[in-house]
């Protein structure tokens, strides 16, 4: 439905998002004040949680990760 978007923040990093026809996916980055990244992806079709889980843990090799599903 869209393009992707990005934008760089001088200040802080990166942040992207895509919207689909029933979905989306925002990606948000930085290095400060602390180093942290979050992923949400939106959907009206099932998919395994555990699945994007452990594709995210395993792209980035963050030294903590938190997920949450709804």
């Amino acid at each position: 439905l869209a393009e992707t978007v990005i934008h760089k923040s001088e200040r802080f990093g990166w942040c992207g998002w895509i919207n689909w026809e029933t979905s989306g996916a925002y990606f948000y980055a930085w290095k400060t004040p602390f180093p942290f990244f979050s992923v949400d992806i939106y959907t009206c079709k099932y998919f395994h949680p555990r699945s994007a889980v452990d594709f995210t843990k395993e792209y980035f090799d963050p030294l903590e990760m938190v997920s949450k599903t709804v």
